[in-house]
């Protein structure tokens, strides 16, 4: 028997529990609108920024509302909602009103689509006050962040690479022992090792467990952090779980400039976990992303680059016995 995506789960469990809560996408599942009917699952037309205005008057008003925005490059016809509005109305209010609206956006990752689709803008999105920005780095994350942010009382964007759902997302590096939820602001410890330190999120997660398994035979043992959410960033829980005067490799798929793992590189020398000279950013380039596999493929950090910059590092790099 197939396993079924978590992210399904976590969405049958949800509506059947919160029977006020509505989905707005432009496309909906025929099963789940014949389970919860055409007035919960609501299929609207191609425009954003009405869509999310509709859904903060329905939150406002104590309905819970999730967003498939599809392409998470179209939540930005969509942005004076989202920074004007959704998140500024707790502050506002003085906490009289709160926001309980999720949004679901594919970012990039295998499906080469080209610059007016394939974005990762957990950076910018984490700049956003009372935003929560999470972004999971494997099938169980992904269910397991979603019925998280289903419960919770503010604005949730959720980033989803679409490798996640691809046909073969039972393959990928599964961190996660189930898709319970999990909470915000707390980084995991994916994989454990003593050697050295990988910190990923999101598509760089995928990418630092293949690193891992590969330096592995290497006879280096590598740590794996998953941030899970890029806002709040846990800054001090990534500080406690990097191995003490060992490298610490940092992946990012944003460009280096307002990247959420150049800030935590920066929190990690202030605060002495990790000495400057141990610590390796790897970023994306900041150009738009190409269609064209090859060109993009040279632009990303992935398990190569990662293995690489491991072994060419200059910090102590000797196996523990």
């Amino acid at each position: 028997m197939s396993r079924r995506h978590p992210i399904g789960e976590a969405v049958r469990e949800a509506f059947t529990e919160q029977p006020t809560l509505s989905h707005f996408s432009t496309f909906q599942q025929e099963d789940l609108v014949a389970q919860f009917g055409p007035e919960r699952m609501v299929r609207m037309p191609i425009a954003e920024n009405a869509m999310l205005g509709m859904a903060l008057g329905m939150a406002l008003v104590g309905r819970r509302v999730l967003f498939s925005v599809n392409r998470v490059a179209f939540l930005f016809s969509a942005f004076d909602q989202l920074v004007n509005q959704v998140t500024t109305w707790r502050y506002m209010s003085d906490g009289q009103f709160s926001v309980p609206l999720v949004i679901r956006g594919v970012t990039q990752g295998g499906e080469h689509l080209g610059a007016q689709h394939e974005h990762v803008p957990y950076g910018m999105l984490s700049q956003i006050p009372g935003l929560v920005v999470a972004v999971p780095g494997s099938p169980n994350a992904v269910g397991g962040l979603l019925r998280t942010a289903l419960r919770h009382p503010d604005p949730v964007v959720l980033l989803e690479s679409p490798r996640l759902f691809t046909p073969t997302w039972t393959d990928l590096p599964e961190p996660e022992p189930s898709a319970d939820p999990l909470p915000f602001g707390v980084a995991g410890l994916a994989r454990p090792g003593d050697d050295l330190t990988l910190v990923g999120i999101g598509n760089t997660l995928i990418e630092s467990m293949v690193a891992a398994r590969r330096l592995a035979e290497h006879g280096l043992q590598a740590r794996v952090v998953d941030l899970r959410t890029a806002a709040p960033l846990d800054r001090d829980g990534v500080a406690a779980m990097v191995v003490e005067d060992r490298p610490v490799i940092l992946v990012d798929e944003q460009p280096r400039a307002g990247s959420v793992l150049t800030d935590l590189a920066y929190h990690l020398v202030r605060t002495g976990a990790a000495r400057p000279e141990h610590v390796e950013l790897l970023t994306g380039v900041a150009v738009p992303a190409p269609v064209s596999p090859a060109l993009l493929d040279g632009l990303l950090p992935d398990a190569d680059r990662i293995v690489r910059a491991a072994l060419d590092t200059s910090a102590p790099l000797t196996p523990r016995r």
